[in-house]
C-alpha cells in the first residue's frame, strides 16, 4: 500500500497547505462529504471534478459536470492532462499538482511574529488518499500494520512463518503454513492449514472463517481484518430507494483544542496570533469567563503543536449522507479541553441527560474525547446510557508527544521564546499531564528506560500536583472497556516513539532528542490507541484527519447503519 501517484496541494485560508498523498488511481473533488477531497467553497459543486492517475505518471483532471467549471493555468477545460506545478481552480479553490511531497518541519524555532508567519507558510497538513475500491486484508502485529489489496488477480494467498508465504508473519506463535485466504468472487474465506494455534474469532477456535467487514481473526500474535472495497456512492444513503433505518442517537466528542473557546464576544480559540502573542489568556484556570461554544468549524494548524481538520465535517457527513439531524438525533459536545478530563466527563454526563432523546446513545469520540467518553462510561454510570463507543486516535496509554509540551529549558526542544512561553501556558492544563505515556518511552544517556509517569523529578515543583492528579486519573480510568467498543487508529505515519534524554544527578533533564517511527498516526502510537477486548479498525492516515477519512466513514456507516451493501 505504499505506491504513491503524486500529490495534490490545496491552499487553505491563512497560507497553510493541505497536502494529499494520492495512493489510488482515481479521486473526486467537490463540496459533498463523500468526495476524496472536500472543499468548503460555495462556488464548488457537490461533485465538481475527478482526477485520474496513471502508472506512468500521467495525471488527468476531468470536469464532472460542475456549474462553474475547471480552470487549468487560466484556461477553462473539460478534460486536461496535467504537468507538475499546474494550478487548477475550482470556484475560489486552488489545487496544485506535484510529484514530490513538500518537506515537513516537525519542530521549528519561533522567536517572533515573523517566524510565526514563516512557519505557517512552510507547514503542511498531510492527508493520505488510500485505495478503497478493492477488497483489502489488514495485518496487524504489535510491531507494525500493513494492508494487502485483493484485486481480481488474487484468488488465493498463504499466511505463515515460512519464507515463501504470500503473507509472512515471522513469529513463533504462527505456524510455518498457518492459513490460506481463499477468494471466490465477493466471498473471501480464511482456512486453517492444520496450524498449532489455529484461527480464533473472539477467543473461539475455528477451522474456517468467512471474512466480512468488522470480523477480526487472530493468527498467533497477529490479527487479520478484512475490508470490503467500496465506491463513493456506498458512503451515502441519500437518494437510495429505501426507508432510512431506525438507529440510536449519536453524540460526538471532539479532541484537544477541538472546541471553540470564547471570552465574552471574543473568540480566543482558534486564534493563532493571539495564542502566540498573548498565550497567558489561555492559562488554566485563568479567567473564569472563558466558555466553550461549539466545535471547530475550520482547519487549525499550530506549528509544533496540533494539526486538525474541522471537526464539523464529521457531523456534516452524518447529516448529509446518513440522514441524521443536528439537535434531533445527532449532537456535538463542546467542552473546555484545558480542564481535568474527569470534570469534562461529568459535564458530558449532564449533556447526555439533557438531550431530547431516550437512552441509550452511541458515542463517537476523537483523541482526548476518547478519554472523556471512557471515564464517563466506566466511572460515572455512563454504561447505562451508552450502548457503543467508537474511539478514534485515542491516547489510551498516552503519547510521547505530550512530553514536549511540559519540558522546560534552553536545550530540551528547538523552540524559541514564543514556544517557551506557550509551553508554560500548556503546563497549567490538567489534560496535558493526562495524556502522558504510562509506559517507558524515555531512554537516558546510560541506555536505561525512563517512565515519565513513574518519576516526577523531571518536572518543576508547580507542575507536580497536576502530574499526581494525572496519575490518579489514569488509575481510575483503567485500561479496559466494559461496553462494546471499536478503536479506530492510524498507522504508517511518522510518530514520536522514543525520547533520548540527558539527565542530571537530581533527575532534571538537560537535553532531549525525539525519535520517530512509522508506527502510528503522527501523534498517537498504534499500541496506545487499542484497548484490549475492543474491535479495531486500522487506517493509513494522520491523527488530525481520521474523523473525515473515507475509510473511517465507511466503518462509521457499518457501525451506525449495518451492512452497506449485499
Amino acid at each position: 500500500m505504499d505506491d504513491t501517484y503524486g500529490y495534490l496541494k490545496l491552499k487553505l485560508p491563512g497560507g497553510v497547505e493541505q497536502e494529499f498523498e494520492v495512493s489510488k488511481s482515481e479521486i473526486t473533488v467537490g463540496r459533498g462529504q463523500t468526495n476524496d477531497i472536500v472543499v468548503a467553497d460555495a462556488k464548488v459543486s457537490r461533485s465538481h471534478a475527478r482526477f485520474e492517475f496513471g502508472p506512468d505518471g500521467r495525471v488527468t483532471v476531468i470536469d464532472s459536470g460542475s456549474t462553474n467549471g475547471v480552470i487549468v493555468n487560466g484556461t477553462l477545460v473539460e478534460r486536461a492532462a496535467l504537468q507538475p506545478g499546474d494550478v487548477i481552480l475550482m470556484g475560489d479553490t486552488e489545487l496544485r499538482c506535484e510529484i514530490a511531497s513538500k518537506p515537513e518541519l516537525d519542530m521549528t524555532v519561533i522567536d517572533n511574529e515573523i517566524d510565526l508567519e514563516r512557519s505557517m507558510s512552510e507547514f503542511v497538513m498531510p492527508v493520505a488518499l488510500n485505495e478503497t475500491s478493492e477488497d483489502r486484508l489488514v495485518i496487524h502485529t504489535p510491531e507494525k500494520t500493513w494492508e494487502i489489496l485483493l484485486d481480481d488477480s488474487v484468488d488465493s494467498l498463504t499466511i505463515g512463518r515460512a519464507g515463501d508465504s504470500d503473507i509472512l508473519i515471522d513469529h513463533p506463535s504462527v505456524s510455518r503454513a498457518h492459513a490460506r485466504v481463499a477468494r471466490d468472487h465477493r466471498t473471501v474465506k480464511l482456512v486453517d492449514l492444520g496450524s498449532r494455534n489455529g484461527l480464533r474469532v473472539r477467543g473461539e477456535r475455528l477451522d474456517e472463517v468467512a471474512l466480512e467487514d468488522g470480523v477480526a481473526v487472530r493468527i498467533g500474535y497477529a490479527t487479520i481484518l478484512f475490508k470490503s472495497g467500496f465506491r463513493e456512492e456506498h458512503l451515502t444513503l441519500i437518494g437510495q430507494a429505501f426507508k432510512l433505518p431506525e438507529r440510536r442517537p449519536v453524540v460526538f466528542v471532539p479532541g484537544i483544542m477541538g472546541s471553540e473557546l470564547w471570552l465574552g464576544s471574543e473568540r480566543i480559540w482558534p486564534n493563532l496570533k493571539l495564542l502566540f502573542k498573548q498565550p497567558e489568556l489561555l492559562m488554566y484556570p485563568g479567567n473564569p469567563g472563558i466558555k466553550p461554544r461549539g466545535i471547530l468549524q475550520e482547519v487549525v494548524v499550530v506549528p509544533n503543536l496540533v494539526k486538525l481538520e474541522q471537526y464539523s465535517r464529521m457531523g456534516d457527513y452524518l447529516v448529509e449522507d446518513l440522514g441524521y439531524t443536528r439537535g434531533k438525533d445527532f449532537f456535538e459536545f463542546a467542552y473546555d479541553w484545558r480542564q481535568d478530563v474527569r470534570l469534562t466527563a461529568r459535564q458530558l454526563g449532564q449533556f447526555i441527560e439533557s438531550l431530547p432523546v431516550k437512552p441509550p446513545v452511541k458515542i463517537i469520540a476523537h483523541s482526548l474525547g476518547t478519554l472523556v467518553s471512557r471515564y464517563y462510561i466506566e466511572r460515572l454510570g455512563g454504561k447505562d446510557k451508552v450502548d457503543r463507543i467508537i474511539l478514534m486516535g485515542g491516547p489510551h496509554f498516552g503519547t510521547p508527544n505530550a512530553v514536549s509540551s511540559l519540558l522546560f529549558g534552553p536545550n530540551v526542544l528547538p523552540f524559541g521564546i514564543m514556544g517557551e512561553s506557550l509551553r508554560k501556558v500548556i503546563s497549567t492544563f490538567p489534560t496535558a499531564y493526562q495524556i502522558l505515556p504510562v509506559y517507558a518511552c524515555g531512554l537516558d544517556q546510560f541506555g536505561q528506560p525512563y517512565n515519565f509517569m513513574k518519576d516526577s523529578a523531571w518536572l518543576s515543583p508547580e507542575q507536580k500536583s497536576l502530574w499526581q492528579a494525572a496519575r490518579d486519573f489514569k488509575r481510575e480510568l483503567g485500561a479496559t472497556t466494559s461496553i462494546p467498543t471499536t478503536c479506530i487508529f492510524g498507522y504508517g505515519q511518522k510518530t514520536v516513539d522514543k525520547i533520548k534524554l540527558n539527565m542530571l544527578a537530581g533527575g532534571e533533564i538537560s537535553n532531549s532528542l525525539y525519535e520517530s517511527r512509522t508506527n502510528g498516526d503522527g501523534s498517537v502510537p498504534e499500541t496506545s490507541a487499542i484497548l484490549e477486548g475492543a474491535d479495531f479498525h486500522p487506517v493509513r492516515q494522520q491523527h488530525g484527519v481520521l474523523f473525515v477519512d473515507n475509510d473511517v466513514k465507511m466503518r462509521l456507516r457499518l457501525e451506525l447503519m449495518g451492512k452497506p451493501f449485499g
